[in-house]
């Protein structure tokens, strides 16, 4: 039994250190790394910068959802809150986004 696992670990093994296959996992491990890096680099981040400016972001949505559906059923309990909390997070968005997306963003809303 035991040299059967052998002889088919070792052919598993020869045909995984084909070059054609090491060639293939060189490119996948590539384009893998670009996947997780590209947008973070756009925004001169790391990933991890990335990660966790993303949770943060997270969390403030979550709490300012809270906040809305507080003052939702309680209209007189958190009556600038939930605005307040928009409004930030509208001025820490727009210091992220390039001008020219910043600009047609602007030029777009309407009340």
């Amino acid at each position: 039994m035991t040299i059967l696992y052998r002889e088919k670990w070792q052919q598993c093994w020869a045909w995984l250190s084909r070059e054609e296959h090491r060639a293939k996992a060189r490119n996948l491990r590539t384009e893998l790394n670009r996947a997780f890096t590209k947008h973070p680099e756009d925004t001169d981040e790391t990933y991890w910068e990335h990660l966790w400016f993303t949770l943060r972001m997270s969390a403030r949505f979550l709490f300012t959802t809270i906040v809305i559906m507080i003052h939702g059923i309680f209209p007189f309990l958190l009556t600038r809150a939930g605005s307040d909390q928009i409004e930030a997070i509208y001025r820490i968005i727009k210091t992220r986004i390039p001008k020219s997306r910043r600009d047609a963003m602007d030029s777009d809303y309407h009340v």
